[in-house]
């Protein structure tokens, strides 16, 4: 074992030996030859072709795999955006070319340890025209997956008599907006008519100016339509005896459930307390604070945000409304009760007194008629008429004859 064991030492040991000796070690060279011919092959509205040549001979590209990295910065950046690795001496990128852009290009190895990698090629593409003839405060809004409309202001510097024309493109040739307006606030725009959009496709916009006595700068915008739409409100809002509020998306998107957000509006009707509730993938949401003895509102709206996030809240959904039940409460019964008695007791008094009705006449007092009777002979009537009939104390009585009445004096 111990034999085998050097043996295999030996063997790995004259085999890099050797490789240090080869032709392919001897040939390779310290540095790349950078890229030369660079150049825009094509250009459509902001969307230029590039394409270079290796500067190689074609035994290293064959045997090395040499690839391109591919890097891109504005004018007005401090940071270089993050490196592309290409196989194939070209490419498309898609700029705002009003800010100026710089690109650069250059050769990597993908084998061979004793290749460095190339010098940066750079091409710089600086804007053309005067800075204060570009349009300013430029949005686009896609709605509802129909239209698109654009608006802009035109420069601070632009001669009487400027034309402005806008160009958006997706996918392949240019198409000139036909649909101008101008709004209250005096922001120029254009309209794109119902399914002129494709969501699923970048956008790319130029908007020119012409004028003949000077040079106007042209402005430049890619986006995403889904990042700019904004769809419709939710609807069939509803609000359960348990304060659980459901709802459905807007109809008519092939787009993932978990993709849209939605907020709530809870209005308390009576107080006019206004709260904002956040819900994200569910199209239904309990309302845990909201008290239930309390008359309120609530209404919704959406938006993309997860997948992709849009720049744009739907409008409101029509509102949903509250009403608590209304329940027998013994004890506020009992209270009103008594104080509408006390309340008609007081009015009945006032009135009686006003008028002077007497609705009970009092009984007659004998003691306030007959002092003497009650005070000096303790109600006792015979005593108070002083007229007592002598009772006999004889031992037997006789039958006597009365020829005349007694005649009681006091």
């Amino acid at each position: 074992m111990i034999l085998l064991i050097a043996y295999l030492a030996i063997f790995f040991a004259l085999s890099n030996g050797s490789s240090d000796n080869s032709p392919d070690h001897t040939a390779n060279v310290t540095d790349l030859n950078p890229p030369t011919n660079f150049r825009t092959v094509d250009m459509q509205l902001g969307e230029l072709e590039f394409a270079w040549d290796s500067n190689l001979p074609a035994e290293i590209m064959t045997r090395f795999k040499v690839k391109y990295i591919y890097a891109a910065k504005y004018f007005d950046a401090d940071q270089w955006e993050d490196e592309i690795r290409l196989s194939d001496p070209k490419y498309n990128h898609a700029f705002e070319l009003h800010r100026g852009v710089s690109v650069r290009i250059k050769n990597v190895p993908t084998r061979g340890g004793k290749f460095k990698e190339s010098n940066w090629t750079v091409m710089e593409i600086p804007p053309s025209g005067d800075p204060e003839t570009l349009v300013s405060n430029f949005s686009c809004v896609v709605y509802n997956h129909t239209f698109m409309n654009c608006t802009w202001r035109p420069g601070k510097k632009v001669p009487n008599g400027t034309h402005y024309k806008m160009y958006y493109k997706q996918d392949n040739a240019a198409i000139k907006c036909t649909h101008y307006y101008t709004d209250l606030d005096g922001r120029q725009g254009c309209h794109i008519g119902e399914n002129a959009i494709d969501d699923e496709e970048n956008v790319l916009i130029c908007v020119n100016g012409s004028n003949n006595s000077s040079s106007i700068k042209p402005f430049y915008a890619k986006f995403d339509p889904q990042e700019i739409e904004r769809y419709n409100p939710p609807f069939n809002v509803k609000v359960s005896p348990n304060l659980t509020v459901t709802w459905e998306k807007p109809s008519g998107y092939a787009i993932n459930d978990d993709c849209f957000a939605y907020q709530l509006q809870l209005t308390e009707l009576d107080e006019n307390n206004i709260e904002i509730f956040h819900v994200t993938k569910n199209t239904r949401y309990i309302l845990i604070n909201a008290n239930s003895l309390k008359r309120f509102s609530v209404k919704v709206r959406t938006k993309l945000k997860g997948c992709k996030e849009s720049k744009y809240w739907s409008d409101w959904s029509n509102e949903a409304f509250f009403e608590p039940k209304r329940t027998f409460n013994g004890r506020i019964f009992v209270l009103v009760l008594i104080i509408i008695l006390v309340l008609a007791g007081l009015l009945l008094r006032i009135i009686f007194r006003r008028y002077k009705i007497i609705m009970f006449r009092p009984v007659p007092d004998p003691q306030k008629k007959f002092k003497e009777l009650f005070e000096e002979h303790n109600g006792d009537f015979q005593k108070w008429l002083g007229c007592q009939i002598p009772i006999s104390k004889y031992e037997d009585c006789c039958t006597v004859v009365i020829e005349e009445s007694i005649r009681c004096e006091a």
